[in-house]
C-alpha cells in the first residue's frame, strides 16, 4: 500500500532527481503513532461521493498569510499575494483561464469544487487586518516547521488556514532538486496544532512581482489540495486500481512514477491496470506536471475536500469549524450586523512633496455604508471617495483620520504623524561619504542603521585608515540569512551627470572555508517610499580580499586586507532623491566590516578627502561669520558655497595652491539669508560637503 505523507512536498518539477523527503517523515509518523495507516484507511473509507451539481453557498476558508522576512525581495507584496489569492479561486471553481486544455477525455469529471479563498479581515485579537501578518526574522533561510514557531507567526489553526512564505526550504538530507511547499494532511493534526498550515517559498506566490510565471501560481494549489486531504495521483504508481489506488480516487487514472508527466506528454499512458484504460490525467494539480499543464481537480477528490469541511471524522472536525458561519464573522471574511470597526492604510508612509499616496479603506466587522476621510495638511481636507488620492506640499508629519458608517453606528479612527512629507529634492549633494570616524555618526547626519535585534556597531578596534570602521558581527551563531542593513542620506545626483559616478567601499572580510557564504547586497530606493529594490549582489569569494585565506574570527590587521568594492551610478544620474542601503547577509562564518564608503565620481580611497585635509568649520550655526581651517597635504584647494538647491552663491577661496595649514575667516556680510547652505571643498578632483547652517 502507498506510504503516508506525514508532510507533503512539491517538489521542482524541472528536476527529475528531486528529493521528496517521504519515507524520512513516513517513518517519523509511524513512530509517533503506529496507527496511522488504519487511521487513513478509516479516513478516506468514511468519504461520501458528490457531484457538480450547485452546492446553496460554497465553502469559504479565512486565509493568513505569515511573511517571514528580513526586508529582502522574501517580503512580496500584497498585490503578489491577492493574486495568488486570485489563482486559488480560479483553480478551485473551474474558472481558471487553461481550463479549455483540459483533454476530452477528462472533460466530464472536472469539478468545481466550490470552494473559495479569502484573506482574513479580523486577526486573533479582533483587530483589522488585510490578511498579511509580516515578521522579521532570518529562519526565512532553509524553513521548515521552525517558522512557525516564531512569535506572532502563528493564528489558531481552526480559524484560519495559515500559510508562511520564506525564501528556502531545507534540503534535509536531500541529493538535489528545490522544495517549493509543503503541507500537513488534515488527518494528522488536531486543533489546537502547532504545525497545522502551508509553507511556500515566496518565489512561487503568485505570477507577479518575484512570483514565478512558468509555474502558473499552482504550488500553493497544489498544497492546499493537501491541506484538504488529497494524495498524488502518482502514489502506488501502477499497482492501485479504481477507488483502491494511491489518492483513494477511482477517476485519476495511475501514474508509473513522480516525475512520468513533467513533460505533459499528450497521450502519456505510463500504467495499463486501470479499467477502462485511460491516458494519463496530467492535467490533475495534484501530479508533478508543469504548472502551466495542471487544470482541474476530480469529481472524486472534490468529494474527499468537501468530507474535509463537512464530516472531517475523527480529529479532522476543526475544518468544519474552520468554515462556519460563526467564524466567517469572526475572521470577517463575512460582514456581521454590527457598528463596523475603522481601519486603513495607505500606499506609503513617508512620501516626498508633491508625491501622490493612495489610502485604502479595511474596515472590518461589518459593511460599510458611508465613510469619511480627514487629511490634516493636504490638498484634500475632507472626502468620501474609497480610496482617496492625496498630495502634501509641504514637509511634515500629519494625521489622517478615517470614520466609518453603517445602519448599526459609526467608527472613527484618528492616527497622529501617519504620514511623513520629505522635500521633494534631496539635502545631501554629491559628493558623499562615510568613515564612522565620529563616535556621533548617525545623528543629524541621514545616515542610519536599520535595527533588527543584529545590527551594524561602529568598531575602533580595526578599521581602513583611520580608527574606526563599521562590522556586522556575524560568527556561528548567528543564523544565516540575518541581514545587517545600513542606508544612505537621501542624494541629489544630478551634478554629477556625465562623470560616471560610483558607489566605492572598503570591505575587510575573509572567508572561514570554502564554504563560507556571506553576502554583500546593494539596494535603491527613489524618490521618498521607502521601496528597496537590489542593483547589486556579491558572494562570499567576491568580497573576500583573498580567494585561498581562510581564518576564524577573522579582523582586518592592515590595509592589505580590505578590498574594494565599486559599483557604477550612471543610471541614477538624473535622480534628485535616491538612497542606498548596503546590505550584508550572514552565512554563519565571519565578521564583515565595512569603512569608507563614498558615493561621488571618484572611488574610496585609504583616507577620505575630508580626513585628509583635517576640515574644520566653526562656529556652526553661523551669525554669518566662517572660521575654516584645513590642512592640504598636496594639489590645489577651492572652496565655495552653495544652497541646497546645488546654486553656487559664494566663492570663499579659488585655485588656492598653498599646502600645510590653512585658516579663513570669512564673513557673510548678512547677505546670506537664514538657512540650511553646503560648503565644499574639493582638493585633488575630489568634493566633499559641509551642513553649515546661517541663522542672522
Amino acid at each position: 500500500m502507498k506510504k503516508l505523507f506525514t508532510i507533503l512536498l512539491l517538489i521542482s518539477q524541472i528536476q527529475a532527481y528531486s528529493q521528496c523527503l517521504t519515507d524520512h517523515y513516513y517513518k517519523e509518523a509511524i513512530k509517533n503513532n503506529p496507527q496511522l495507516p488504519e487511521i487513513e484507511k478509516a479516513f478516506y473509507a468514511s468519504v461520501q461521493q458528490v457531484d457538480n451539481n450547485k452546492r446553496a453557498t460554497k465553502y469559504i476558508i479565512p486565509v493568513v498569510f505569515h511573511v517571514i522576512h528580513t526586508n529582502g525581495m522574501e517580503n512580496i507584496s500584497k498585490a503578489q499575494i491577492e493574486n495568488q489569492i486570485k489563482i486559488l479561486n480560479e483553480d478551485f471553481s473551474l474558472t481558471n483561464p487553461n481550463k479549455s486544455a483540459i483533454r476530452t477525455a477528462f472533460k466530464t469529471i472536472a469539478a468545481d469544487c466550490e470552494i473559495e479563498f479569502r484573506l482574513a479581515k479580523i486577526d486573533p485579537q479582533g483587530n483589522c487586518t488585510d490578511g498579511i501578518n509580516r515578521v522579521y526574522s532570518p529562519l526565512h533561510v532553509g524553513a521548515r516547521d521552525n517558522v512557525k514557531g516564531i512569535a506572532g507567526a502563528r493564528w489558531p489553526n481552526s480559524k484560519y488556514l495559515n500559510i508562511w512564505t520564506v525564501s528556502s526550504i531545507e534540503e534535509q538530507g536531500a541529493t538535489g532538486g528545490t522544495t517549493l511547499g509543503f503541507a500537513y494532511l488534515p488527518y494528522m493534526v488536531g486543533s489546537p496544532s502547532s504545525v497545522d498550515g502551508i509553507v511556500m517559498r515566496a518565489d512561487r506566490v503568485g505570477v507577479i512581482g518575484t512570483g514565478d510565471f512558468s509555474g502558473a501560481g499552482r504550488t500553493l494549489t497544489h498544497e492546499v489540495g493537501h491541506y484538504l486531504g488529497l494524495l498524488h495521483t502518482f502514489d502506488d504508481e501502477c499497482a492501485g486500481t479504481g477507488s483502491n489506488q494511491g489518492d483513494y480516487c477511482g477517476d485519476t487514472p495511475p501514474v508509473a512514477g513522480v516525475f512520468t508527466n513533467q513533460g505533459c506528454p499528450f497521450n502519456g499512458n505510463s500504467c495499463s491496470t486501470d479499467v477502462p484504460n485511460l491516458i494519463d490525467q496530467w492535467e490533475n494539480y495534484m501530479d508533478y506536471s508543469k504548472g502551466s499543464c495542471q487544470a482541474m481537480f476530480s469529481l472524486n477528490q472534490k468529494s474527499i475536500m468537501h468530507n474535509v469541511l463537512t464530516n472531517g471524522g475523527g480529529n479532522t472536525s476543526f475544518r468544519k469549524t474552520l468554515v462556519s458561519a460563526a467564524n466567517l464573522l469572526a475572521t470577517g471574511v463575512n460582514d456581521g450586523n454590527t457598528t463596523p470597526q475603522a481601519f486603513f492604510y495607505s500606499s506609503a508612509r513617508t512620501v516626498c512633496v508633491g508625491q501622490a499616496v493612495s489610502f485604502y479603506d479595511i474596515s472590518c466587522k461589518a459593511n460599510v455604508d458611508s465613510r469619511q476621510w480627514m487629511f490634516t495638511g493636504a490638498n484634500i481636507t475632507n472626502t468620501n471617495k474609497d480610496t482617496p488620492v492625496i498630495v502634501y506640499s509641504t514637509p511634515g508629519k500629519y494625521k489622517v483620520t478615517l470614520m466609518v458608517t453603517n445602519g448599526f453606528g459609526s467608527n472613527t479612527l484618528n492616527v497622529d504623524d501617519y504620514i511623513t512629507v520629505v522635500p521633494a529634492v534631496a539635502f545631501e549633494k554629491t559628493s558623499v561619504s562615510q568613515d564612522f570616524e565620529n563616535p556621533s555618526w548617525e545623528i543629524s547626519t541621514g545616515w542610519s542603521v536599520v535595527d533588527q535585534g543584529l545590527k551594524f556597531k561602529r568598531e575602533t578596534t580595526t578599521s581602513y585608515g583611520g580608527a574606526a570602521c563599521l562590522v556586522a558581527p556575524i560568527n556561528t551563531s548567528v543564523p544565516a540569512g540575518q541581514r545587517f542593513q545600513l542606508i544612505t542620506p537621501p542624494i541629489d545626483m544630478r551634478s554629477l551627470a556625465g562623470k560616471s559616478p560610483k558607489i566605492s567601499m572598503m570591505v575587510g572580510y575573509v572567508r572561514q572555508n570554502n564554504l563560507s557564504s556571506e553576502e554583500l547586497r546593494i539596494y535603491y530606493s527613489r524618490g521618498c517610499e521607502n521601496n528597496w529594490t537590489q542593483f547589486l549582489y556579491r558572494s562570499a569569494g567576491f568580497i573576500s580580499y583573498s580567494n585561498t585565506a581562510f581564518a576564524i574570527d577573522f579582523k582586518p590587521a592592515s590595509p592589505s586586507e580590505w578590498k574594494m568594492i565599486s559599483f557604477g551610478l550612471s543610471s541614477f544620474e538624473t535622480d534628485s532623491n535616491v538612497a542606498f542601503m548596503v546590505e550584508v547577509v550572514s552565512g554563519e562564518g565571519n565578521h564583515v566590516y565595512i569603512d569608507n564608503i563614498n558615493i561621488g565620481q571618484f572611488n574610496t580611497g585609504i583616507y577620505d578627502t575630508e580626513k585628509n585635509i583635517a576640515l574644520d568649520v566653526f562656529p556652526n550655526p553661523s551669525t554669518g561669520e566662517l572660521n575654516i581651517d584645513y590642512i592640504n597635504a598636496s594639489g590645489e584647494t577651492e572652496v565655495w558655497l552653495e544652497n541646497i538647491e546645488g546654486k553656487r552663491i559664494a566663492t570663499i577661496l579659488e585655485k588656492n595652491l598653498q599646502t600645510g595649514e590653512i585658516s579663513i575667516k570669512w564673513n557673510s556680510q548678512n547677505m546670506i539669508p537664514t538657512g540650511v547652505y553646503i560648503l565644499k571643498i574639493k582638493s585633488n578632483e575630489q568634493v566633499i560637503n559641509k551642513k553649515v547652517i546661517f541663522a542672522n
